[in-house]
């Protein structure tokens, strides 16, 4: 009966041996595919799983030598490590859902009776600056769950629980690259699908077209436009016309009604 028990035990720390290795050996070739926050949480994580390793390691191995007697210190580095693993599991999961743009959060919810407009349909915003005037103010008077993608998210900050910016960026990876129009669109209809009668606005144009050929971000505009009707919920563009050419702001007029 002992030595079952013997076998019992000497197979568990095999396998939770091999599990933290795996782990170990799956965080360490991600380490530098990753910058930020994200990187760091990566670190932390393999510090502690390399602790981890070592100590059940040492455990196992005296289990297979028949001297199994694990000493307090062995207990108090591995209740460090396990403590240490959940805290930056933790922490990582609470950046996801604070910082990171793919992450949904659910917005303030609108009651149908709620005060303030509504807003339903495709609609533009046409200037340089002014837009942005035009668009803060349009925010206010909105009594809806607002997502802004722009390449300034500073001009929106403060601006009430109910808005959300997305930076649209090529420089860090808190923000989405303009080269990834599905993950913009992806992540606008799951917002207008978690939030009701939700307003998508998009306030980096000329930027998209740095990035893409006008046929992929219009067609990308369209589709998305929608999507969003059948959702109840409203594409807001914001451009500035002298940028494009009078052929292709023809055709946003066509698909986008002036605001």
């Amino acid at each position: 009966m002992e030595v079952n028990r013997l076998d019992l035990t000497l197979i568990y720390s095999l396998v939770i041996t091999i599990s933290l290795l795996y782990l170990l050996v799956f965080f360490i070739r991600r380490i530098n595919r990753y910058s930020g926050k994200v990187r760091k949480a990566i670190v932390g994580l393999t510090g502690f799983l390399t602790l981890a390793v070592i100590v059940r390691a040492v455990e196992t191995f005296g289990k297979f030598t028949g001297k199994s007697e694990v000493g307090a210190v062995t207990y108090v580095i591995y209740s460090f490590t396990i403590l240490g693993m959940m805290i930056m599991i933790t922490w990582y999961v609470k950046f996801l859902e604070e910082e990171y743009p793919f992450i949904i959060q659910p917005q303030k919810k609108v009651g149908e009776n709620g005060g303030g407009e509504k807003l339903i349909g495709a609609y533009i915003i046409s200037g340089a600056r002014s837009r942005i005037v035009d668009l803060i103010n349009m925010i206010k008077e909105l009594n809806a769950p607002i997502l802004i993608f722009t390449r300034s998210p500073d001009f929106y900050k403060d601006l009430g629980e109910n808005v959300r910016v997305v930076w649209i960026t090529q420089a860090s990876d808190e923000g989405i690259p303009p080269t990834k129009l599905h993950v913009i669109q992806e992540y606008a209809i799951r917002f207008a699908k978690e939030n009701n009668y939700a307003v998508i606005i998009i306030d980096c144009l000329e930027y998209l077209l740095i990035y893409n050929e006008f046929p992929s971000v219009f067609k990308f505009l369209v589709n998305l436009k929608d999507h969003l009707l059948m959702l109840n919920s409203a594409l807001v563009l914001a451009v500035d016309e002298k940028a494009l050419e009078p052929r292709q702001y023809t055709l946003l007029l066509n698909e986008f009604e002036p605001l």
